[in-house]
């Protein structure tokens, strides 16, 4: 186990590519359930006064944003044989992240705290920051493009995401 957080981990740090990153189906399967399952959990724990269908709802059409963003910018570039691997890369890494955020928030006052809130936010930039060099190593495109085009991803995913969670 300790071996996979260290590729995770090195990925978050910007030292390894997602080439490292295993690429079995039940290994992926099991870090996109693992990544949607804490991020419905921290969601529900530190969220606002959301039901759990938005939460759910929310977390499955940024998930799929991104994902489908993911193959698309590969099948464009004709890497899709990278996809597994970029995919895995991009969950794993936001399941370190989302395991951050819930350790840290608590930490330093709950949801209200403006630390907490400068926190997640520096948390949020890292993880666009990481996105965007996993892009950049499977695209192979400059980081500066593979940082705009994550960013890019994220933004359509929250808009979809908060269009697809209205009540």
């Amino acid at each position: 186990m300790k071996p996979i957080l260290l590729v995770f981990w090195n990925l978050c740090l910007l030292r390894r590519g997602p080439e490292l990153v295993p690429t079995h189906p039940l290994f992926i399967v099991t870090v996109i359930g693992a990544d949607a399952l804490l991020s419905l959990f921290v969601s529900m724990r530190y969220g606002g006064e959301a039901t759990l269908l938005q939460v759910a709802t929310s977390i499955s059409v940024t998930m799929a944003t991104l994902a489908c963003a993911t193959w698309i910018a590969l099948q464009l570039r004709h890497l899709s044989n990278r996809y597994a691997a970029t995919i895995t890369a991009i969950f794993g890494c936001d399941l370190l992240f989302t395991i951050l955020v819930a350790l840290l928030v608590p930490l330093f006052g709950g949801v209200a705290s403006q630390i907490s809130i400068g926190v997640a936010s520096v948390i949020g930039f890292w993880s666009i920051a990481v996105n965007g060099f996993i892009l950049h190593r499977a695209m192979n495109i400059t980081v500066y493009a593979g940082i705009l085009l994550a960013f890019g991803i994220a933004l359509v995913g929250f808009a979809l995401a908060s269009a697809a969670a209205q009540p």
